[in-house]
This record gives structure tokens, C-alpha cells and sequence, in this order.
């Protein structure tokens, strides 16, 4: 969509994030650039992760709005990005998904339908990296709400299809490319967490942090070495559960490392000098992984400090665990227990990660029996507890061998897939070719839901000049940039085919006729906006018809193509709409005049 002038008069940040009670972003999204859209969504889904409850709703509801508001007027990547927001946001939210809460059930219907509308734009965009990322937000949805081992499938899918891509397409950016599949493949290694597999996650965390070199911002690096110390320390705390304590220690290490990275990064990111204490005072995560190395009372006032601005149940069971170390270090096994109880209490009800919360358990069971001077146990519970522990050991190395075995059967199920979509796409352009447009067209034409539905016929303005005076592959380029700009700038839900040489078909179903006029009249200034280098100066005809419910789509194709020869005598570079009747075809006047000459 085309910058308005306006755009720059209003705020570049949501005002939440200003201080503000409500959001402003709805009432301001006609005056954004798409980019501009983004940056509010993000700052909202970013600041509400640590603001106050009243906040975290205000957040909600304001990143809702922006969704309605861009599913009627913006691009399906946007759309797409908004719907991932609006779906982690819900998933995030400790409270409301917690077992017996009043919203949880609501919760887990909103995310449903959100996820559902995610897939789909996914699959109408044939985007694989989306496709994983549905995938990964599934089995996000399934740990949260259900039970982890459920969550197995839709993991190993994401697994399957986000480590198979290796390169950005011929027409992606290669920096946007490396921050999206970077930000994709972190969403897995958080899921991977949740289920325990912590080698597959080491995999993947290692891979999206080699991504990310080829254009992530500092924040979005950031954010992936931080989740890379979490997931050390939870291996690490497994570990030591497993009786595997020089494993451990390994871990502890690793996990202090990488927090020195992140602390880097952290003061990149915010602008301090390097070499500050600015992250370990204030990132949690961070503070816990020196303090996990080698714990010891010289880190208790940090921690403490901490302890109020830790959100993240898994970074508070973390802290807590790092403290009682400290405590137990300074001489106080007592203090170490009434430091982990509250949330020892609090996770009987309620166990967002169970790994974490295995580990906490065990911590405060093992502080308490230090604190009190607990008998010894029998040798029978210790020998219970120890074949306990080996049996989960045993279900997790099932898990992670069950998680590999269903991603490559993913991938081999993938392979034959894409043999079969190959029968319904143009090789040049990769859009659907004239044999999925007919299987679209037909369901069009006989879905009520899908009525009032307008078909558009494209034919671009000067196209034959191209081929001649340049060359066959720069044509080809050209109907390449222009395939690419149309699906860019229509919307999700519709169809965009190469019908043939250079015409295109849009099929735009649920769409009034005006409503569709005016969606492809900017696609047409944006075709027409295109660099000279770009697309060599085509313009684009445009013939658009209401197709009639139980109508042939033969007779609608037709109108379309009449009204879009009105367009070419009328100079070219505009849309007219057409009707279509039982006997004949006619066009009205076209949406613009141009003087651009028809080919």
C-alpha cells in the first residue's frame, strides 16, 4: 500500500507504551504505512510482556483492532504477522490459560480461530516458513493447553519444514529472509523446551542463531542468545534430576557463556558501553546463569534485585533456584527452602513447563530436608525415586527419538507433496495456473458463503515492447515482479493466476464489486509504480464482473475479458467493471483516465 502523506503526523510508537490507560493505534491505522502498523503491533506485544495486567488487556484489545483493521485493507504478510501476535499473546498469558480460570477455555477457542486463519493464509501464500511456524504455534497451543505429548506431531512438523530451509527465494530479501527464519526457528526451540528434548532443541537453537548473522537486529539476537541460556540451564537442571552431574556442570557453564554474549548484546541493543553490569541487574536470566555456575553469596543482592521484575514463570523458577544456591552457600539451608516454597506451592496447581517444575520440586524437597535435619530416606523410597527418574529419563529419549522419526516422515510426506503442487502452479511465476484457477473458479460460482464474488481479468499495457526490444528473459522477469506485486498487494483471500501469456485472473471471493474496483484500481497504480528497472514500464488493463452464484465461470471470464479490452481502448492503465448477463456482455466507464497508450 501506498504511503499517505499524512503518515508522518502521527505517532511512530503505540502510546501504551507512552504511558497511556487505552490504545490509539485502530482510530490512527488508515494513516500508517504497513510498516509503521507493524512497529505498533510490536511494541505493544513487547511492552505488555512486562506491564501491568490492565495493560496486558489494553494490549489485547488494541492489537485486535489493528487485525480487523488490516484483514480489510492490508497485504496477507501483515495480516499474517498480526494474527501471529495476537495468537502467542494469548498463548503467553500465564493467567488466563492457567486450569479452571474462567477465560481458559474462551482463550484456547480464540486461538483456535486465529491459527486456523494463520494456516490458511499460509497455504493461500504456499509460504513454507509460515507453514512451519503454524506448525510450531500448534504444538505451542497443544503444550499449553492440553498435554505436551500431544504437541509431538505439529512439533515435528515445524522441525520437518523450518530446518529445510537453507536459502531465501529468487525474489526475497536475503536479510528479512534470515530475521524471519530466525524468529521462526526460536519459536521451535521454545516449544522443544516445553517438551524436554533439549538435544533437538541445542540443534535448532544453534542453527537460528547462525541464521540470524545474515540480517536479525540486535534485539532479535538478543532475544535468541537469551532463550539459548534457558535452554542450557533447563538441561542443566535435567541433568542433575537424572543423577548426571558432571553433564551438568558442563551445561552451567555453557549456560554462563552464552549470558555473556547476551550481556553484549544486551548493551548493544541499548545503546550502553559494553563491559556494563546494566544486564546482569536487570535480565534476569542472565543473573541466574552466573549465579547457577557457581553459586555463592556475593550474588543474593542481585538476585533479590531481580526477583520483582521476572514475569516468565520459567525465569522465576530459574531465579528462585539460583537464589536458594546462594542461600544455601551463605550457611541458610532454611532461608534456601523459604525462598523456593512460595513457588513451590504455586506450581502444584498449575505447571506451565513441566521440566522446570520437576527441578524446582526436587530443589525444595532437597533445601527442606537440609533445613529440618529430615531423617535419611529409607533405601526404598531412594531407590523409588531413582527408578522414577530413570523411567522419565526413558520417556524423554522416547520422545526425541518419536519427535525425529515424525519429522522425517514429515519431510518424505513434503517431497511427494510438492511433486503433486507442481500440477497446479505456473513454473514461471509460481502462482496457480489455469488448472487450479478452474477448480477455484467452480467453487466460486456454487458457494453461497463465498458470493458476491468478482473475477478480474489482467492484461498488461505494452508487454509485446518488452519482449521485443529487450528479450524473452526480461519479459519473463517482468511477468515475475508484476506476479509478485499483485499477490503482495491483494488481499489474502484472493486468488491470483497466470492465465496465460501475460494476462492474469483474480478471483476475489465475498467481495462486493465496488470493494473490488478500488482494491485492483491500487494494484494498478502499484504496478504502475514499479521502477522502470523492475518492470520496464508496463501498465496493467483491467476487466472486472460479479460472477454470479450457479453461473458458468466460462461466461464470467468472458464479460471480464470485454471489459477489460474497454480498458485497453480507453488507453490502458485502469479498471473497468463489466456485467455479465444470459445473452450478452456490458462495461461501464472506466475507475480513471489515463493517457497511457493500450498495446
Amino acid at each position: 500500500m501506498t504511503p499517505r502523506s499524512s503518515a508522518l503526523a502521527v505517532p511512530s510508537e503505540c502510546v501504551l507504551v507512552r504511558g497511556e490507560a487505552s490504545c490509539r493505534c485502530a482510530q490512527d491505522a488508515c494513516r500508517l504505512t504497513d510498516q509503521q502498523i507493524l512497529v505498533r503491533a510490536t511494541d505493544k506485544f513487547r511492552w505488555q510482556q512486562r506491564g501491568t495486567s490492565a495493560g496486558a488487556v489494553a494490549a489485547r484489545i488494541g492489537l485486535d483492532e489493528l487485525l480487523a483493521h488490516a484483514r480489510k485493507h492490508r497485504p496477507s504478510p501483515l495480516v499474517s504477522e498480526l494474527l501471529r501476535m495476537c495468537i502467542l499473546l494469548r498463548i503467553l498469558d500465564p493467567v488466563r490459560t492457567a486450569p479452571g480460570h474462567p477465560d481458559a477455555e474462551t482463550v484456547e477457542a480464540e486461538v483456535e480461530a486465529l491459527l486456523l486463519e494463520y494456516t490458511e493464509l499460509a497455504e493461500l501464500d504456499d509460504d513454507p516458513r509460515r507453514l512451519g511456524e503454524a506448525a510450531t504455534l500448534r504444538a505451542h497451543r497443544t503444550a499449553v493447553f492440553h498435554q505436551g505429548e500431544n504437541a509431538l506431531t505439529d512439533t515435528a512438523v515445524a522441525h520437518a519444514i523450518l530446518t529445510e530451509l537453507t536459502a531465501p527465494g529468487p525474489h526475497e530479501d536475503p536479510a528479512e529472509w534470515s530475521r524471519l527464519l530466525s524468529r521462526s526457528l526460536n519459536g521451535l526451540v521454545l516449544v522443544l523446551l516445553k517438551l524436554g528434548s533439549h538435544e533437538l532443541a541445542d540443534e535448532v537453537s544453534q542453527r537460528a542463531i547462525t541464521v540470524s548473522e545474515g540480517g536479525a537486529s540486535l534485539m532479535d539476537r538478543l532475544v535468541l542468545q537469551l532463550n539459548r541460556v534457558r535452554l542450557q540451564l533447563s538441561w542443566a537442571l535435567r541433568l542433575e534430576r537424572g543423577g548426571r552431574d558432571a553433564a551438568a556442570a558442563t551445561r552451567f557453564v555453557g549456560a554462563a557463556q552464552t549470558a555473556q554474549t547476551a550481556a553484549r548484546l544486551w548493551a548493544a541493543a541499548h545503546g550502553l558501553p559494553e563491559g556494563g553490569t546494566e544486564a546482569i541487574e536487570e535480565c534476569s536470566i542472565i543473573g541466574a546463569a552466573y549465579s547457577l555456575k557457581q553459586p555463592a553469596p556475593e550474588h543474593l543482592e542481585m538476585l533479590v534485585a531481580l526477583e520483582p521484575m521476572t514475569n516468565f514463570t520459567e525465569d522465576r523458577i530459574m531465579l528462585a533456584i539460583a537464589t536458594a544456591r546462594c542461600l544455601l552457600a551463605a550457611g541458610g539451608p532454611g532461608d534456601a527452602a523459604a525462598a523456593l516454597a512460595p513457588l513451590h506451592h504455586e506450581l502444584r496447581k498449575s505447571t506451565p513447563d513441566a521440566v522446570l517444575a520437576l527441578a524446582l520440586h526436587r530443589e525444595f524437597a532437597r533445601m527442606d530436608e537440609l533445613a529440618h535435619g529430615a531423617p535419611r530416606r529409607s533405601d526404598a523410597l531412594a531407590s523409588y525415586a531413582e527408578a522414577l527418574e530413570a523411567e522419565l529419563w526413558a520417556l524423554r529419549e522416547a520422545r526425541l527419538t518419536a519427535l525425529r522419526s515424525h519429522s522425517e516422515h514429515h519431510r518424505l510426506a513434503r517431497e511427494h507433496g510438492a511433486v503433486a503442487a507442481q500440477a497446479l502452479q505456473d513454473p514461471l511465476t509460481g502462482l496457480p495456473n489455469r488448472r487450479a484457477l478452474d477448480m477455484r473458479l467452480v467453487e466460486a460460482t456454487t458457494t453461497p458463503a463465498l458470493q458476491p464474488c468478482a473475477v478480474a481479468l489482467i492484461d498488461l499495457d505494452r508487454f509485446k515492447d518488452v519482449n521485443d526490444a529487450r528479450s524473452h528473459a526480461a519479459g519473463d522477469a517482468v511477468l515475475r515482479e508484476v506476479a509478485m506485486c499483485l499477490r503482495t498487494i491483494l488481499r489474502s483471500q484472493d486468488l491470483v493466476a497466470r492465465y496465460g501469456g501475460d494476462e492474469f485472473v483474480v478471483v476475489m471471493p465475498a467481495t462486493p464489486l465496488p470493494e473490488a474496483r478500488a482494491a485492483l484500481q491500487r494494484a494498478t497504480d502499484a504496478v504502475a509504480a514499479l521502477p522502470a528497472d523492475v518492470a520496464a514500464g508496463v501498465t496493467m488493463s483491467v476487466g472486472v464482473v460479479r460472477a454470479p452464484l450457479d453461473g458458468e465461470p466460462e461466461v464470467a471470464l468472458a464479460a471480464a475479458d470485454a471489459a477489460m479490452y474497454r480498458a485497453k481502448h480507453s488507453g490502458g492503465n485502469t479498471v473497468v467493471t463489466g456485467t455479465v448477463h444470459a445473452s450478452r456482455v456490458m462495461s461501464t466507464v472506466p475507475s480513471s483516465a489515463s493517457t497511457v497508450p493500450p498495446e
